[in-house]
């Protein structure tokens, strides 16, 4: 796995724990390469897959994960944790099943999920 971390605001926190990917991905048996980029705000987490290219002769997952305020950072790595990482990986094995010569395994696929924010929080 690949890992890039852009700079974020002051006061805010990463939404994803990188070691939380790479157990997820040990878990789910995912050995196709992915590159994470942690993301400033504006975004929570999004995923492509691209299959082979001529300038990349592999598979591989683009996923970016981004910030929230620093007070919603508990909340939203517990989200993260127990519903996204369990549904990128559902959706990331489901595109791996498929036959390499797969119309969907040979085109882009993304998958997004946003962080259902409660609006009661504090500074929401």
């Amino acid at each position: 796995m690949l890992i890039e971390k852009a700079r974020i605001p002051k006061g805010s926190s990463f939404v994803l724990r990188s070691s939380a990917m790479e157990e997820a991905l040990r878990a789910g048996a995912i050995v196709t390469e992915v590159h994470l980029h942690h993301v400033g705000p504006g975004i929570f987490f999004d995923a492509w897959f691209w299959p082979p290219r001529p300038n990349v002769p592999r598979e591989r997952f683009f996923v970016r994960a981004g910030c929230v305020p620093s007070h919603q950072a508990r909340q939203a790595r517990e989200y993260v944790e127990s519903c996204v990482l369990p549904d990128f990986i559902l959706w990331a094995s489901q595109i791996l099943a498929l036959p390499p010569n797969s119309p969907v395994r040979r085109g882009d696929q993304t998958f997004f999920r946003g962080f259902p924010v409660d609006e009661a929080a504090p500074g929401s």
